[in-house]
Protein backbone atom coordinates (compact mmCIF):
# COMPACT_ATOMS: atom_id res chain seq x y z
CA UNK A 1 0.00 0.00 0.00
CA UNK A 2 1.47 3.30 -0.70
CA UNK A 3 2.08 5.74 1.99
CA UNK A 4 0.21 8.61 0.77
CA UNK A 5 -3.62 8.43 0.82
CA UNK A 6 -5.20 10.70 -0.47
CA UNK A 7 -7.31 12.96 2.55
CA UNK A 8 -10.12 14.16 -0.49
CA UNK A 9 -11.80 10.50 -0.36
CA UNK A 10 -10.94 8.96 3.03
CA UNK A 11 -11.75 10.31 6.69
CA UNK A 12 -10.95 8.97 9.83
CA UNK A 13 -13.83 6.92 11.80
CA UNK A 14 -12.12 5.71 15.43
CA UNK A 15 -8.26 6.20 14.15
CA UNK A 16 -9.15 4.20 11.06
CA UNK A 17 -8.83 5.55 7.55
CA UNK A 18 -12.48 4.46 5.63
CA UNK A 19 -14.02 5.96 2.10
CA UNK A 20 -16.61 8.09 2.58
CA UNK A 21 -19.82 6.94 1.95
CA UNK A 22 -20.86 7.92 -1.72
CA UNK A 23 -23.20 10.85 -1.74
CA UNK A 24 -26.42 10.04 -2.62
CA UNK A 25 -27.59 10.51 -6.19
CA UNK A 26 -30.72 13.15 -5.27
CA UNK A 27 -27.90 15.59 -3.82
CA UNK A 28 -25.30 15.30 -6.69
CA UNK A 29 -28.07 16.30 -9.08
CA UNK A 30 -29.29 19.36 -7.21
CA UNK A 31 -25.23 20.27 -6.85
CA UNK A 32 -25.07 19.75 -10.28
CA UNK A 33 -28.24 22.06 -11.06
CA UNK A 34 -26.82 24.79 -8.72
CA UNK A 35 -23.68 24.96 -11.02
CA UNK A 36 -24.85 25.28 -13.84
CA UNK A 37 -25.15 29.03 -15.03
CA UNK A 38 -27.97 31.47 -15.74
CA UNK A 39 -27.39 31.40 -19.35
CA UNK A 40 -27.15 27.18 -19.71
CA UNK A 41 -29.56 26.59 -17.12
CA UNK A 42 -32.01 29.24 -19.29
CA UNK A 43 -31.20 27.15 -22.60
CA UNK A 44 -32.20 24.02 -21.04
CA UNK A 45 -35.55 25.48 -19.54
CA UNK A 46 -36.29 26.61 -23.07
CA UNK A 47 -35.59 23.65 -24.90
CA UNK A 48 -37.78 21.32 -22.48
CA UNK A 49 -40.51 24.32 -22.13
CA UNK A 50 -40.97 23.95 -25.71
CA UNK A 51 -40.52 20.32 -26.80
CA UNK A 52 -42.81 20.74 -29.96
CA UNK A 53 -40.82 22.83 -31.65
CA UNK A 54 -37.81 21.66 -30.89
CA UNK A 55 -38.73 18.16 -32.25
CA UNK A 56 -40.40 19.63 -35.49
CA UNK A 57 -36.74 21.33 -35.60
CA UNK A 58 -35.07 18.57 -35.79
CA UNK A 59 -37.13 16.56 -38.00
CA UNK A 60 -37.18 19.17 -40.38
CA UNK A 61 -33.61 19.57 -40.06
CA UNK A 62 -33.21 15.69 -40.53
CA UNK A 63 -35.25 15.82 -43.73
CA UNK A 64 -33.56 18.47 -45.06
CA UNK A 65 -30.38 16.30 -44.77
CA UNK A 66 -31.50 13.36 -46.60
CA UNK A 67 -32.78 15.63 -49.38
CA UNK A 68 -29.27 16.56 -49.38
CA UNK A 69 -27.53 13.50 -49.23
CA UNK A 70 -29.51 12.18 -52.19
CA UNK A 71 -29.19 15.52 -54.25
CA UNK A 72 -32.57 16.25 -54.76
CA UNK A 73 -33.62 20.05 -54.31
Amino acid sequence: MPPYVPQARVVRKGGIVVARPPVPLRERLAAAEENLGPHARGFLAAVIGLWPITAVMLLGLGLMWVAMLQGSP
